[in-house]
Parts: structure tokens; C-alpha cells; sequence
């Protein structure tokens, strides 16, 4: 049997060149077990004691989310898994399940310390902890990534919807009030007014109009003048006056514009306010397609500047200020869902900083969704710059509930994370520390409940 063993180690690459009888001590001090399809090897949360060495057969590696498995790949023929020497596993992060008979070699790791005196045997695993780690992590980073892209592609999506939205609805209310128009029209056509009294009204409308609509004024001193206009309507035998006033008040019309109105149109007054009320109601709808098409254009511009799109991937001169603004407008359904107040005081003259800006982006974005979840609804952060005489800071400050002392110096730890499960994978801020040093900065964080700072150090 131990010969058979042998045999198939041997026809594993990894192991072909490994003496035979350290080959031999290997199995000698080893286990050969073999599985059913549909048996579990490990589940999250077994005690690890030993690394397997799979001869024949395949095994499934799932992750459980909830109510659902996702697959992460197979182990097949010379895989090595377990608890491989030198590693720091406890326990397997998946479940691994036998996909066809398999037939393994199981060794405990008590023999791991005089394994470790027959070299070439031992630097077969220790090859094949380095790929397990470069494996793992490269997995890791690229789901880190697509989570980040999904939380930001659904709050784009979301933040794009309602100005589309907007201008749909407005578009079809303006072909609406636009068909409406003809009645009204020949009332204008048949008034005999002079050049005169029609440049007086139009000097009246198209002055308030550029002003553009006051939504902002406090709700009680608008209803207010909407009560005042309505009365004087009324009045004045004006009929739907009560309709007419909101349009008015929009607009910042008052009982002395309606007064200088009547003084020129007299008793076609009734008219003329209908003309006017029509145009402002145009302008109105025109004003709010023009400001969704404006906030679809900065949300364009802000994925493109976050994206970094059309650049190389060299580094390149940094607008600090731009850059953390984008970040902002991406991650702004998130941190509206929790009323989160994100103040920036950034400096627009800021000595240069020189880096790459796609890489700085990943820095921002984990910083600020950190942030977002660590303060309560309707927390505030702020994020602020100043530069010295040889570096430019950068600080994050939020004002959730902190960060414990005994984590305190784990947090940028590899794979260390307080979310729950399937909420992170504990590589933001690791990426974040790596990118930092990548460009010879530094990041501190200092923490009470209340008052949290990330400062970012970079040199000029």
C-alpha cells in the first residue's frame, strides 16, 4: 500500500522531484483516507489538525450567504488543502464536500516540526501555502471591488432615475399645457393693447421669470402671500384666483404687481393674468427640465471623474478637491438613506500631490463608506485638507460611536472586519494602507465616542 501511495505523490508534479524517502516518511506518518461523493469534509467552524493531499477525486468549495451557497471552485488530483505547515488556519472559512470518490493523504500536524528538517518535502508546501494566500487574497480583493461597484451602481442608478423621472413627468405636463393653449390665445390676439402697455407686462413677467422660482422660501410667508394674492383675485372678480396664486407666489408676485398690472390692462385684466400665469407656468416646467438635466450631467461627470475614465494609468498631478467631491456624489444615495451629513473643506489651492488617481479613488471610497456605517442616522462627517511645509493632510472625521481600544491596532489588519457576515470581507482598509504607503504617505486614526479621525499624510 505505502508503495501505491508512493507511486501517485509521485505523479503529482509538485512532489515528483521530492527524494523517495522523504516521500516514504510522508505516508509512514501519514493517513490514507478515502470519502464518498457527498460527504463533507469540513464545515465553518471545524477544528483544522490536518493538511490533505488529494490523490484522487475532486472536491466542491462552497460559501454560505444566508439560505444560499455560492460556489468558490474545486480541489482536484495534487490540490493540497487543510491545515498546511506554517499556516495560521483554525477553522475553514467554506464548506468542502466531495464531488467524486476521493482518496486523500491526511497528515496531522504534530509531525509538522520534524517535516520541516526534510527540505524538499516541506518546500512543497510551503509553495503551496504562498499560492493558497495569493489565491485567497486575489479573490478576496476582486469581491471587495465588485461589492463597492454594486453598492455604487445601485445608488447611481438610483440617483439617475429621479431626475430622468423628473423630466419625463415634465415633459409630458409641458406638451399637456402647451395643447391647452389656443383658447387663451385668441383671448390675447383680440385684447387691443398698445406696443406700449404689452412691453410694460412683459417687462413685469420676464423680470420675475428670470429670477426664477423661490421653492425655498419658508413655507409659512409663501402661504401666506398665496392667501394675499388669492384675495385680491377674488376681488377683483378674477375667476379660478385661488389656482392662479401658487403660480404667483412662486414667482414673488405681489398685491402692488397686481395693482400696476390692472393699471395697464384694465378690464382685460383677467386675461392678462391668465397669459402670465401660462408663461410662468412654462418657465417653471422648463427650469425643472433644465435642472434634471443638469444633475444628470454632474452625476456623468462625477462617474467619469471617479472612474477616472480617458487617463492613463501613470502617475499624474491630483485635484484633491475634485477627486473627494466625486467620491461624495457616488456614494450620496447611501449616505441619504441615513440623512448622513458629509460637509468637505478642502482647500481649492492646495500644493500638488502626485499619484494615481484611480488607486487614490479605492482610498477615499472605503474611508467614506466606513464612515457612512459607523455613524448613527443622521450623523455628520466631514472630511477636511490642509497642507504644511512638505505634505498635504487629509482627515476623515465622523462622529459614531468609535472604535474600541482592543481593535484599535487590528483594524488594517488583512481580513479583519466587525461587520457581519457577508457585509465585508476586511480588506478596505488594508487596501487602503497598502495604496498609502504605495505612494510614501501614511494613515493614523485616532478614536472616542463621538470623534473619529482617519489622517491621511501624503509628501509634497
Amino acid at each position: 500500500m505505502t508503495n501505491q501511495v508512493i507511486s501517485k505523490l509521485k505523479d503529482i508534479p509538485v512532489f515528483a522531484e521530492v527524494p523517495e524517502e522523504q516521500l516514504e516518511w510522508l505516508v509512514e506518518n501519514s493517513d490514507v483516507r478515502s470519502y464518498d461523493a457527498d460527504e463533507i469534509l469540513f464545515r465553518p467552524g471545524d477544528d483544522i489538525r490536518e493538511v490533505l493531499i488529494i490523490l484522487e477525486g475532486s472536491v466542491r468549495l462552497q460559501l454560505k450567504s444566508g439560505n444560499k451557497f455560492a460556489d468558490l471552485g474545486r480541489l482536484e488530483k495534487g490540490d493540497i488543502t487543510g491545515k498546511i505547515p506554517f499556516s495560521r488556519l483554525q477553522s475553514p472559512l467554506a464548506y468542502l464536500t466531495v464531488v467524486e470518490e476521493l482518496l486523500v493523504v491526511r497528515t496531522h500536524e504534530r509531525v509538522f516540526p520534524e517535516m520541516a528538517n526534510r527540505y524538499q518535502l516541506i518546500e512543497v508546501f510551503v509553495h503551496a501555502l504562498s499560492d493558497r494566500i495569493r489565491s485567497y487574497t486575489t479573490r478576496q480583493n476582486q469581491n471587495e471591488k465588485l461589492v463597492a461597484l454594486g453598492k455604487l451602481s445601485a445608488g447611481l442608478s438610483h440617483e439617475l432615475n429621479n431626475p430622468a423621472s423628473a423630466m419625463v413627468s415634465n415633459a409630458a405636463a409641458l406638451r399637456s399645457n402647451l395643447k391647452a393653449k389656443p383658447e387663451k390665445f385668441k383671448a390675447i390676439i383680440n385684447l387691443r393693447l398698445t406696443n406700449e402697455q404689452v412691453d410694460s407686462i412683459n417687462k413685469i413677467v420676464f423680470r420675475k421669470a428670470g429670477k426664477g422660482s423661490t421653492n425655498n422660501q419658508p413655507l409659512m410667508q409663501r402661504t401666506a402671500l398665496e392667501d394675499e394674492l388669492a384675495d385680491w383675485m377674488e376681488d377683483n372678480s378674477i375667476e379660478n384666483g385661488f389656482e392662479l396664486a401658487e403660480t404667483f407666489a412662486e414667482y414673488c408676485f405681489t398685491t402692488e404687481d397686481f395693482e400696476h398690472i390692472k393699471s395697464i390692462s384694465g378690464d382685460s385684466l383677467h386675461v392678462v393674468l391668465g397669459w402670465i400665469e401660462d408663461v410662468l407656468t412654462t418657465e417653471k416646467m422648463v427650469e425643472e427640465i433644465e435642472d434634471s438635466a443638469r444633475r444628470i450631467s454632474e452625476l456623468v461627470s462625477a462617474v467619469k471623474t471617479y472612474s477616472h475614465m480617458d487617463r492613463g494609468t501613470d502617475k499624474e498631478a491630483v485635484e484633491l478637491r475634485k477627486m473627494v467631491k466625486s467620491t461624495i456624489t457616488m456614494l450620496n444615495h447611501k449616505s441619504k438613506s441615513k440623512q448622513v451629513e458629509i460637509s468637505m473643506n478642502i482647500p481649492e489651492q492646495l500644493p500638488e500631490l502626485c499619484g494615481y488617481v484611480g488607486e487614490l479613488n479605492q482610498v477615499w471610497t472605503n474611508l467614506l463608506d466606513n464612515a457612512i456605517d459607523a455613524v448613527d442616522e443622521g450623523g455628520s462627517i466631514e472630511i477636511s485638507a490642509k497642507s504644511t511645509n512638505d505634505s498635504i493632510q487629509l482627515f476623515f472625521r465622523d462622529n459614531g460611536k468609535g472604535i474600541p481600544d482592543d481593535i484599535k491596532n487590528r483594524i488594517f489588519d488583512p481580513f479583519f472586519t466587525t461587520k457581519d457576515v457577508g457585509s465585508g470581507t476586511g480588506l478596505g482598509l488594508d487596501v487602503v494602507r497598502k495604496i498609502i504607503e504605495k505612494h510614501d504617505g501614511t494613515i493614523d486614526v485616532s478614536s472616542k465616542p463621538g470623534d473619529t479621525v482617519f489622517q491621511l499624510t501624503f509628501p509634497i
